[in-house]
């Protein structure tokens, strides 16, 4: 993952998901990657993932079941 100066990168990071998610490399009911495997991925604050998740959830992208985010 690359990030850019164009966008924060809690949205770029949401962005990044939600193309996981129209490519198929996620499918409904999988969890997202825990937001610790994406910050060390993508090489950001854990805090900036959880904010992007967050928006996810709000949006109704994904849906928290047991403390894990899935499709």
């Amino acid at each position: 993952m690359q990030w850019t100066n164009d966008q924060p990168i809690y949205q770029q990071v949401r962005d990044h998901v939600v193309s996981l998610i129209i490519d198929g490399v996620l499918d409904a009911g999988e969890p997202i990657p825990s937001v610790r495997q994406m910050a060390v991925e993508g090489g950001v604050n854990p805090l900036t993932v959880s904010k992007a998740y967050q928006e996810l959830v709000d949006l109704k992208i994904v849906e928290n079941r047991r403390g894990l985010e899935c499709l």
